[in-house]
């Protein structure tokens, strides 16, 4: 959303529990954030002096990647900010094998077609893991939820390869803890990914961070 310069704070509305404070998750997707930018607006940064900051601009000069058994994540020298990523589930027909590619992100392409993608769950691995106290919150509001046995619980999708898409959403929302000394949260490269997650993802940003 072109925001590379904020200052976030998260207050809790419930003044008896002061141990449970987290970001929203709303629908499960990015929606009602870029909705809140667009409506706000941006205001340029500038110094102590008033004077407008520069806005610097990383690239990835080589490759660079991180992995785990048949996953990855790289990022590969490129002209402008391009992602491919490929997720695999073939344990859950419905969502299978999915690809999706960005050749060019840009705030238009990014608040159509990528930040209304919602997280997604397998519904046989959810008792699971709030019986490990996980996912406390999560519910048919918040996620998209597929059964191996029955497919989509709670249908239609916002695209045919929305879980594929939310993945796109995690990286671009992982890689963005780039951001330091005034830089934009991702760096120019083609950032290609399968079968990737938030671990993976912050591995690629640790490794970025040494190089760049």
């Amino acid at each position: 959303m072109e925001v590379d310069n904020c200052r976030i704070e998260i207050e809790n509305s419930d003044s008896q529990d002061d141990c449970s404070v987290e970001v929203p998750i709303f629908d499960g997707s990015a929606r009602e954030w870029v909705e809140a930018i667009e409506q706000v607006g941006l205001q340029v940064a500038t110094d102590h002096h008033g004077d407008c900051c520069e806005k610097m601009i990383a690239y990835v000069n080589e490759p660079v990647h991180v992995w785990r058994n048949d996953s990855f994540v790289a990022a590969f020298p490129s002209e402008e900010i391009r992602i491919t990523y490929g997720i695999d589930f073939r344990q859950v027909p419905a969502i299978a094998s999915q690809w999706f590619c960005v050749t060019s992100l840009d705030k238009s392409l990014y608040s159509k077609q990528i930040a209304l993608s919602r997280t997604f769950c397998i519904y046989e691995e959810v008792e699971r893991m709030r019986n490990a106290g996980l996912i406390k919150g999560g519910s048919l509001e918040n996620a998209i939820v597929c059964s191996a046995s029955k497919g989509w619980l709670n249908p239609p999708l916002r695209f045919q390869d929305e879980p594929c898409r939310h993945k796109v959403l995690d990286l671009i929302g992982d890689v963005s803890l780039f951001a330091r000394c005034g830089s934009q949260g991702l760096p120019v490269a083609h950032l290609v990914a399968y079968k990737g997650g938030h671990t993976l993802h912050s591995d690629l940003v640790r490794r970025l961070s040494g190089m760049i």
